[in-house]
């Protein structure tokens, strides 16, 4: 496990601005697998009406859930989360540092997911932020792939540029799946592990295999 540390909270927020500006057009994520946990969500809860997308960038996740959602006949809002002042460009996303929460969050999520954890300063407390939103039947998903460890494999979607390595300046926090899966135990019931079809992946910047892991509050 790897934590990058900053000089000041300024640093961090640059970095992540500056980061963030870098890769505007780019994407991460992969929609075949956020149908995916569409379905597992309104499995768990078909009364699902909120959730929280949080380090969004161009903001595809929240609009992935909302179609999604609304391909079975679900109106579910959803609000992305994004640092940098990019965020008021794209719909359904908000400026804000992930680590906080909004007092009207508090345990009123239905869902929250995110593949950005690998950007926290100090992931535990924004484990513990995240956490602190979920309802009753709440559920927090964290996807993990090998980005987010401190050691990458050959990636042939990486153009040296936009892919950087967990656990330095730009991605602080690197950990591998086992540290994940640790660190999720400390406080907290690891519900599921789900994977996604590598081969119909169909992220940017990214297609292989995704694990997503399901947080639940004891």
């Amino acid at each position: 496990m790897k934590l990058y540390k900053y000089k000041s909270y300024e640093e961090y927020k640059r970095v992540q601005i500056s980061a963030n500006k870098s890769k505007i057009n780019s994407s991460w994520v992969d929609t075949n697998s956020i149908g995916g946990l569409t379905k597992y969500i309104f499995e768990h809860n078909d009364d699902v009406k909120f959730g929280l997308c949080h380090g969004t960038r161009r903001g595809l996740e929240q609009q992935a859930f909302i179609d999604n959602f609304d391909f079975i006949g679900k109106t579910v809002e959803v609000i992305g989360t994004e640092i940098s002042d990019t965020a008021s460009t794209y719909p359904h996303t908000i400026e804000w540092d992930f680590h906080n929460v909004k007092k009207e969050w508090l345990g009123k999520v239905d869902f929250i997911y995110s593949n950005s954890l690998d950007q926290s300063y100090k992931p535990k407390e924004c484990l513990d932020a995240w956490m602190s939103c979920l309802g009753d039947l709440g559920l927090c998903i964290l996807e993990w792939t090998w980005n987010h460890g401190d050691v990458h494999p050959p990636n042939k979607f990486c153009n040296g540029i936009n892919c950087t390595h967990s656990g330095s300046k730009r991605d602080p926090f690197g950990a591998t799946l086992k540290e994940y899966k640790s660190m999720i135990k400390e406080k907290y019931v690891l519900k599921d592990v789900l994977t996604n079809d590598p081969t119909k992946d169909n992220g940017e910047t990214h297609r292989g295999e995704r694990f997503f892991l399901v947080i639940e509050n004891e």
